[in-house]
């Protein structure tokens, strides 16, 4: 990405197709192209017994790109990414 480009930190969920958004893992720059909603079973411990309870996330995928060669597929996981992240403004 040049340096033209203003950009903003945004929560993951805020994050659409189309958005160009900053890899937390490895630096790269990506435009999402899909997401997939997904739920899981998490196990929550309590003084009077266990609970499951089932949680939402949602998966980006998008392809790296370094100039204009896709350089790798790139997948963020909202289970593992937490805080903000780095989104490219749109003008």
């Amino acid at each position: 990405m040049s340096s033209e480009h203003a950009t903003e930190q945004v929560p993951l969920a805020k994050i659409q197709e189309g958005d160009t958004i900053q890899d937390p893992e490895s630096g790269q720059w990506f435009t999402v192209t899909r997401t997939a909603d997904g739920t899981t079973s998490v196990t929550q411990k309590h003084s009077d017994g266990d609970t499951m309870v089932i949680e939402g996330y949602r998966v980006y995928y998008g392809d790296e790109r370094q100039g204009e060669q896709v350089d790798s597929r790139c997948i963020i996981d909202s289970r593992s990414t937490k805080g903000l992240v780095t989104r490219q403004v749109r003008e």
